[in-house]
């Protein structure tokens, strides 16, 4: 799908409707388009590191379409200097991820004051069901072994992304993901970047 045939989609069909297209059609991603045995590739090897299924992972934005999403960019095209974004949904990864955090540290005193910044975002994030596991930062110096099993679950994602970033034949400058506690929860987040992209369009 061109951008000029994204413009057009966006002026006949609801935010629900874009959901297809943006989120949830089968579709061969922009950035493996060159060489589509390489998506298969990337979503089993994907799902093996982080222990999910392959069908709970996608590609949105501009490494789906081959232009950004974000409102504000006017449908910019993909360069090398572009992330490729990843959407993980697992509900039993979330609940480990989040409870893991909730072991390690509660969020009451005296480890509110030593969590810093970070975790206001986190549960900002938490709220609306999706997690940037990267951005968790947690010292073991402070949280001890508690904070071995979140550590670990970080590592593990990162290391996955960097692993499985070498197979997308276009160049780029990373892959990043988001995990989500369900599809409903993805979906929410796109439908409000829906409503700001339109709105950007037509400014």
């Amino acid at each position: 799908m061109t951008s000029e045939d994204f413009r057009s989609l966006i002026e006949q069909q609801t935010d629900e409707q874009l959901l297809g297209p943006c989120l949830h059609d089968e579709i061969l991603p922009y950035v493996f388009d060159p060489r589509p045995a390489a998506w298969d590739t990337f979503r089993d090897e994907l799902a093996t590191l982080v222990g999910v299924s392959r069908g709970d992972i996608t590609v949105v934005g501009s490494g789906r379409f081959g232009y950004s999403m974000k409102p504000r960019n006017n449908l910019a095209r993909f360069t090398d200097k572009s992330d490729i974004d990843v959407v993980v949904v697992n509900s039993d990864l979330f609940d480990d991820l989040w409870l893991s955090l909730l072991r390690a540290a509660y969020p009451r005193p005296p480890f509110t004051d030593k969590l810093g910044g970070w975790l206001k975002k986190r549960r900002n994030e938490i709220y609306t069901g999706w997690i940037t596991p990267p951005e968790i930062h947690l010292d073991m110096r402070i949280f001890g072994a508690r904070a071995r099993q979140v550590l670990d679950l970080k590592t593990r994602w990162f290391n996955a992304l960097k692993q499985v970033s070498r197979h997308p034949p276009r160049r780029h400058e990373d892959v990043e993901g988001r995990l989500y506690r369900t599809w409903r929860h993805a979906e929410l987040y796109h439908l409000q970047g829906f409503a700001e992209l339109r709105k950007s369009l037509i400014e």
